[in-house]
């Protein structure tokens, strides 16, 4: 009887083992979100728009609206009409990103933090500003070329007049 209780228990830990996370009820999250319910969701799909090379993903991640304001070393005439730009909009974020997509095999980026308060620049008080270090590593040729930037970034977001989260300003620090 004793054998027949130890293989009992050898079974039952085997078939559990098999299981994996299944047996916890941890349910590992399928990306991209859909839908953007919450403004953490967007940093997620923006994260993994990036890693995945995703255009599309990135254009529904952004509000059209969206500015990216740049550090002063960083400010130039991106536009070609004879002003120094401190920000740039929408359409040259997806151009950057298109030229970086296609010139890179493998794109590694990643976003780490925990802070989010309410953004102080939006009168309505739907932004919300999420505070994150980002690291990403470009490769040309996987994986021997690899261009590496780090950095601190404001991430703002904010529901659309259909409840949908989209990264309005990305702040460089």
């Amino acid at each position: 009887m004793l054998q027949k209780t130890k293989i009992a228990a050898l079974l039952t830990t085997l078939l559990l083992a098999g299981c994996g996370s299944e047996a916890t009820g941890i349910i590992t999250p399928v990306l991209p979100y859909n839908p953007v319910d919450e403004g953490w969701k967007v940093l997620a799909n923006y994260e993994y728009a990036y890693n995945t090379r995703d255009e599309e993903l990135l254009s529904t991640t952004l509000d059209t609206q969206f500015l990216h304001h740049l550090l002063p070393e960083d400010w130039d005439d991106y536009n070609g009409d004879g002003t120094i730009d401190s920000t740039w909009n929408y359409e040259y974020e997806m151009y950057s990103a298109q030229i970086l997509f296609s010139r890179c095999e493998v794109i590694e980026f990643l976003l780490d933090g925990e802070s989010s308060s309410q953004w102080y620049g939006d009168p309505s008080g739907e932004s919300i500003n999420y505070l994150r270090a980002y690291q990403m590593k470009a490769y040309s040729s996987y994986p021997d070329s690899v261009l590496i930037t780090t950095g601190d970034y404001s991430l703002i977001c904010k529901p659309d007049t259909n409840d949908i989260w989209h990264l309005t300003h990305l702040i460089n620090l």
